[in-house]
């Protein structure tokens, strides 16, 4: 069975990385059925090839395939024909690798799963277009669930997919405008936004879209109720990994430069206020109202030295856990069967324990 390293450096053995195993090349043998592989893109016209080795980028470098994992969990925890849900899973894929493309340049972010991130290559203006066509081309895929489904089933996994888009595209309003804004916001500020854009995106949609395709309608809610806790311990995790290990495949502080509102942040920023410690704390405020050209690697390494001696590491890793555990007291209010269940709690211990 494989195993994942976790933060305290121990090997696991994890029965949803065997249910991953099982299943991701088929997710990816559909991806590629609607895109080329790049090595089988052919000369074009103009040169269009060099636009669509733009297009396929991302989904060749591959993700975890977290998303479309939890989407064919659900659909055999429901009791449905997980054949009948690697297209939307495929889809679910796809809509990462555009969203991405897209956010690595709102951010200004440099790598993206161990490479420069497809703007740093290739300019701004084309990784944007490159998104847009991956962004139809995931529509393209769901559109063909035609021949997998009956249409009203194909429109309502359609239409679920726009409800997970629309609040993800909230919650990076959101996390934008506050850092635009320079400002340090609350804790429920914080959770507002990961709610909508890691809680619905990560894991309340890929689960409800699995129940949908297995027409299990009374799944949904208590999934809702759970994605929450699931998607809190997500984000804070992936916050906490992003300063605190360097095997994540993107620049180590990288949330820093980038002026990310993260739980670390809003801690240390309560924590320097109590301490009446103004010289610090202004200088958090400043550094995190500045743009990432701006900042410097003596800048990532003072705030983690802050977030470490301020006990930031230790709490944040606390909530993370805490939220899971809620997470895992959802799992038997779903009507799964006795073995999705359990592959799902699997599931939320290897999410907010992974080191990579």
């Amino acid at each position: 069975m494989p195993s994942y390293r976790t933060v305290d450096g121990s090997e696991t053995e994890s029965q949803f990385l065997d249910f991953l195993g099982k299943h991701r090349e088929s997710v990816r043998s559909e991806i590629f059925r609607f895109i080329p592989k790049a090595d089988g893109i052919q000369p074009m016209p103009f040169g269009l090839e060099k636009h669509w080795g733009m297009v396929v980028d991302y989904p060749e470098r591959g993700g975890k395939y977290v998303r479309p994992g939890l989407l064919l969990l659900s659909c055999q925890a429901c009791g449905g024909d997980i054949k009948k849900a690697l297209t939307t899973a495929a889809a679910m894929e796809i809509s990462e690798d555009w969203l991405l493309i897209h956010d690595d340049l709102e951010d200004h972010s440099l790598e993206r799963r161990g490479k420069p991130t497809l703007h740093m290559m290739h300019g701004e203006e084309l990784a944007v277009n490159a998104g847009d066509h991956l962004h139809l081309i995931m529509w393209k895929i769901l559109m063909s669930n035609n021949n997998c489904m009956d249409m009203p089933k194909a429109c309502a996994v359609a239409e679920k997919m726009v409800d997970i888009l629309q609040k993800t595209c909230e919650g990076q309003y959101l996390e934008i405008s506050w850092t635009r804004d320079s400002r340090i916001i609350s804790e429920d500020e914080y959770f507002e936004m990961v709610d909508r854009k890691t809680g619905w995106y990560t894991v309340i949609g890929p689960l409800q879209l699995g129940a949908l395709i297995a027409e299990n309608h009374a799944a949904l809610p208590p999934i809702e109720k759970l994605g929450r806790s699931l998607g809190r311990a997500f984000q804070i995790h992936d916050d906490w990994l992003n300063v605190f290990s360097h095997s994540t495949g993107k620049e180590l502080g990288g949330d820093i430069l980038e002026g990310k509102r993260t739980l670390l942040l809003i801690h240390l920023a309560e924590e320097l206020e109590k301490a009446g410690d103004r010289k610090n704390l202004d200088y958090i405020r400043k550094l995190f109202s500045l743009p990432r050209e701006k900042k410097s690697g003596k800048d990532v390494d003072r705030v983690i030295k802050l977030y470490e001696k301020h006990g930031c590491r230790e709490w944040v890793r606390a909530q993370a856990k805490s939220f899971a555990d809620e997470a895992l007291a959802g799992i038997d209010a779903i009507p799964y069967s006795a073995e999705g269940k359990i592959i799902l709690k699997d599931a939320v211990r290897f999410i907010v324990n992974r080191e990579l």
